[in-house]
């Protein structure tokens, strides 16, 4: 059984006996990686690219986004808190059936249903720029900063829609995003969600469709604090647990996982 490696990233670098193996290295704040080459007799270098998937909520920002996204806008446009009275039936539900796809199109529904496109775009943006000044988490942006400038392909992978994450991921110089998506109707209003959570196996799916030439995970790196992302985490050959739910916390004894606190 391999034993998770816990990296407390304030005290790392006073450390004067331990010496991280080059997998946990990697995931250690400050951390800067030297392209990676092999030498043949010729002196032929071969560089290595190397991939970054991170997910969004709780693992770069300090708390989870969705609900603040839904009731900031609500706050903003009072009118709209009739609609949200069908959300006790759709709690509910959720207990009973524990289908989170279809509650949270309800909340999105009931929240910014039929709302323009325009007018949710804007607030998105507004959204996004309030997240990425106040709610960052500084020592995930410095590991993402490190896989920048280490010239690494940086994917951000979230459950939370793209309305909102798009704009952030600008903010944060990346242009590589997977997000849930909405759907709008004829006025051009938004009517729901449009396709599948992305989370768990939903996301495995579309980090890999983006990665067909490394199918078994091979110089990725992917980051989360979920347990919804474990697909994710075991398939990559670096999978980070950050700040790690109680749930995910369990999960990742016995699974060759990094534990990074930030």
């Amino acid at each position: 059984m391999t034993r998770a490696t816990t990296i407390s990233a304030p005290d790392w670098p006073f450390a004067t006996r331990w010496i991280p193996s080059p997998r946990t290295a990697r995931c250690l704040p400050g951390y800067r990686r030297s392209s990676v080459s092999l030498m043949s007799a010729g002196d032929t270098k071969t560089v290595v690219d190397r991939v970054a998937v991170f997910d969004l909520d709780v693992t770069l920002t300090r708390y989870d986004t969705y609900l603040p996204f839904l009731v900031g806008y609500v706050r903003r446009n009072p009118a709209r808190w009739a609609h949200v009275g069908r959300l006790p039936f759709s709690l509910a539900a959720f207990w009973r059936w524990g289908e989170r796809t279809w509650v949270k199109n309800c909340f999105l529904r009931a929240f910014v249903g039929g709302v323009s496109r325009t007018q949710l775009t804007d607030w998105g943006e507004h959204f996004a720029r309030g997240i990425y000044e106040n709610a960052m988490r500084d020592r995930g942006l410095e590991r993402l900063r490190a896989h920048q400038e280490d010239g690494d392909r940086v994917i951000l992978a979230s459950a939370s829609f793209g309305i909102y994450v798009e704009p952030l991921a600008r903010l944060l110089g990346i242009d590589e995003v997977l997000a849930s998506r909405v759907t709008w109707d004829s006025r051009d209003r938004l009517a729901g969600m449009d396709g599948e959570n992305c989370r768990d196996e939903e996301k495995l799916r579309r980090v890999r469709s983006l990665l067909p030439d490394r199918d078994d995970g091979r110089h990725v790196t992917a980051y989360s604090d979920s347990h919804a992302d474990l697909p994710l985490l075991k398939w990559a050959e670096v999978g980070v647990a950050v700040c790690p739910s109680k749930r995910l916390t369990h999960q990742v004894q016995g699974l060759e996982l990094e534990v990074a606190d930030w």
